[in-house]
């Protein structure tokens, strides 16, 4: 049975509580398949989540499989700096504070944002992410901290990730957008003046190590999903993740080469070359990441040499492709309407890896949810907004605090591989909620546009007062629902519904709506669907080997990253002549749903030329010996896949930033990277395959160099270690 009180109206912690039943009502203003939203309260089955008479929220929702009984969160006073909501909703209300209470106690000592309860540090993407989804607006000043402590050699820290960091893990310019929403909120000159220089180091180290030059598109793991098996095939390691490119990190760099232009044209530098390579990239993107028959974006290209890209949906680079302008406007309409999403959010991936637990696979993360209804909200997509709203306030009041993740098909916060507390992006996306969505604030470099909406029965009223805009204080009130401001007032005269960059002390913005409902697009409401697993591939003489998955219709066989032949069995017998080719092998479901590519084989053998004399290894450090010179020779022109055979035991795939990355000449031309991502703690006897290099060769003998180059310094920045095996050599078609 839903909780009930009698009518009450307090005052609390900024917050103006009015409630009666027949004020509030018993019809939901939001419904769906799983769960109800009530002004008040939050209906789940046997759980419900209410605002209480004192504004804070009591649940019987457990924490925990073994974790029943009723909990109550009590609203704390918060600080003045930060604005005050009052609003005919109390669940929204109380949510506003707990995050606000909960944003305050994730600040540290030293001024700046950790990440959350389990996550002490702060961490690159994670205060990024917060501080463009609501940060810059209300606390700047620890913004600027936590990116500052972000920064070393004055370039952007890419944290601890897959194969030792960057560049593998290569998303770290999305400190770029958080930098140019902080100079919005602040027009401070002093920032963007460091920040510009800081991005711009950064970026010039990032286009020579993890951007390809042949098509532009930038390599490395999929921005904050981070946990490789999660979301990668298990074959991959991280050299391949190096090699794959991601929609989610290149959208990031399209929306970084757009602020490097505007902070070059607020300073009057030059500008162009940044709007010509975030053309180029934008090109690169739509050309190589739209799927037209499934309505948005491949989550990922991957392979060594020939290139496919995975048809999964990665909501979070769906999401930056809208709020960056990297999707035309046609396509942005097409996202909204095609991107999978289910009852209890947006899936962070979709389909799902099948045997995976939970955490990004099978998993809603709300700071993705935040941005997607950010995405949705500058459509004036009402159905979208009001599920994101519904999503977020659901998952904040039933479990009384800004959980990390939880569980896609179920809601909960347990059964996911760790799901904290007050995790500050899940804090800033609620927040995120009432500015940017509800509120509909959009920071330019003039001035503060409001562009509300305000889905039916989500309230008539809220307002915001001490809101501080540059020297502003600003109260801003909203009545009535919709998405097109109908009545504008500034201080009671007529107005945009516009906040000029230059006003100075206290001001009131009055915005009417004109009640006639936003536009409602249709959703892709989906089931959960989990797709086969996939094949492992063998070689024996001249037959292909695969393994069978359940539920598997036909086997596509891909023959140099083109598919070739469909078969329902798990053999194929080739032509013994055919050697310059690669083949792997998908699983398609009874559902049409394909597995991921297996690992690519080759009936080749590759010409090896070995290194280092009887140790059997060279080791190349960034003090001592960091390079290395060896000859080889070819006996016929043609292409060829050059790698390095490796081994790189500074750490665990999974920790540290002791990537070796060496810059490879032939023949004394410069070619581009070798990457050599760490592959077990100590394991200097286990050797695998670099990043390779395709190269065009004439007959005879030619000389490969592999020299460290200031650009090829490490997130580590001391120790860039590996041992050298061998050069290894592929013919290509």
């Amino acid at each position: 049975m839903p909780l009930s009180f009698p009518h009450w109206s307090v005052y609390a912690c900024g917050l103006l509580f009015t409630c009666c039943g027949s004020l509030l009502g018993q019809t939901p203003i939001y419904h769906s398949n799983k769960f109800d939203i009530y002004a008040d309260r939050v209906v789940e089955g046997a759980y419900t989540a209410q605002v209480t008479a004192n504004g804070g929220i009591q649940s019987n929702y457990p924490i925990s499989e073994n974790a029943a009984g009723e909990r109550t969160w009590s609203p704390e006073t918060t600080s003045d700096r930060f604005p005050r909501l009052e609003s005919d909703l109390p669940l929204a209300n109380a949510l506003y504070t707990l995050s606000l209470n909960e944003l305050e106690k994730d600040k540290r000592e030293d001024g700046a944002f950790s990440a959350g309860a389990d996550w002490p540090g702060v961490w690159t993407r994670d205060i990024s992410y917060s501080i463009f989804l609501s940060l810059a607006m209300i606390d700047p000043e620890a913004a600027k901290k936590s990116l500052m402590a972000k920064v070393r050699r004055d370039r952007i820290v890419q944290d601890t990730g897959t194969g030792g960091s960057w560049p593998v893990s290569s998303d770290r310019e999305c400190w770029a957008l958080a930098a140019w929403q902080i100079y919005l909120a602040t027009g401070d000159r002093n920032w963007l003046t460091e920040s510009y220089s800081i991005i711009r180091n950064s970026i010039t180290d990032d286009e020579a190590v993890a951007v390809d030059p042949h098509d532009g598109l930038v390599r490395g793991e999929t921005s904050f999903l981070d946990w490789r098996d999660q979301t990668h095939p298990r074959w991959m390691q991280p050299v391949d993740i190096y090699e794959s490119k991601s929609l989610s990190t290149n959208a990031v760099f399209y929306g970084v080469y757009r602020v490097l232009a505007a902070m070059a044209k607020e300073q009057n530098l030059p500008g162009t070359l940044w709007e010509q390579k975030a053309d180029h990239l934008q090109q690169a993107i739509n050309a190589k990441f739209w799927i037209p028959e499934r309505g948005f974006y491949g989550e990922y290209l991957y392979g060594p040499v020939w290139q496919n890209l995975s048809p999964r949906s990665d909501a979070l680079g769906q999401a930056l492709a809208i709020l960056t302008g990297l999707a035309p406007a046609e396509r942005q309409k097409a996202l909204l309407a095609s991107v999978p999403v289910m009852d209890y959010g947006i899936p962070t991936v979709y389909p799902q890896i099948p045997d995976m637990r939970p955490y990004h696979n099978r998993s809603v993360w709300p700071f993705v949810q935040a941005l997607w209804s950010m995405a949705a909200a500058d459509h004036k997509d009402e159905a979208a907004v009001a599920q994101g709203l519904a999503v977020i306030y659901r998952a904040g009041a039933l479990f009384l605090t800004n959980k990390e993740n939880f569980v896609l098909e179920t809601g909960t916060p347990y059964g996911t591989a760790i799901s904290s507390d007050r995790q500050l992006w899940s804090v800033a996306g609620n927040l995120a909620m009432t500015y940017r969505v509800l509120f509909g604030m959009r920071m330019e470099t003039d001035g503060l546009r409001f562009s509300p909406v305000l889905p039916e029965g989500w309230g008539q009223h809220r307002s915001l007062t001490g809101f501080h805009y540059r020297e502003a204080v600003l109260s801003i009130e909203i009545k009535g629902n919709g998405a097109h401001v109908k009545h504008a007032t500034l201080d009671g005269k007529p107005s945009l519904p516009f906040i000029p960059a230059g006003l100075k002390g206290a001001h009131t913005l009055v915005l009417e709506l004109d009640d006639k409902g936003a536009t409602s697009q249709r959703m892709n409401l989906v089931e959960d669907a989990i797709t086969p697993e996939t094949p492992k591939l063998e070689l024996s003489g001249s037959e292909l080997h695969w393994t069978s998955a359940d539920g598997v219709d036909h086997y596509q066989v891909y023959r140099n990253g083109q598919p070739w032949q469909k078969l329902s069995g798990t053999t194929l017998k080739l032509d013994p002549s055919d050697t310059r080719a690669d083949y792997q092998i998908e699983a398609i479901g009874s559902t049409s749903i394909p597995s991921f590519l297996s690992a690519p084989v080759n009936p080749a053998p590759s010409q090896t030329v070995r290194i280092g004399g009887e140790a059997g290894y060279v080791e190349t450090r960034q003090d001592i010996m960091p390079d290395t010179e060896v000859g080889f020779d070819v006996d016929h022109s043609g292409k060829f896949y050059l790698t390095v055979e490796y081994a790189n035991g500074n750490d665990s795939i999974e920790n540290n930033s002791k990537c070796a990355i060496r810059t490879l000449y032939i023949d004394g031309k410069r070619i581009g990277p070798i990457v050599m991502p760490q592959r077990g703690k100590d394991e200097w006897d286990n050797y695998g395959r670099s990043s390779g290099q395709a190269l065009t060769l004439a007959p005879g003998h030619h000389t490969a160099a592999l020299k460290f180059e200031p650009e090829d310094t490490n997130m580590d920045g001391k120790i860039n270690t590996a041992r050298l095996r061998a050069v290894m050599l592929d013919r290509l078609p």
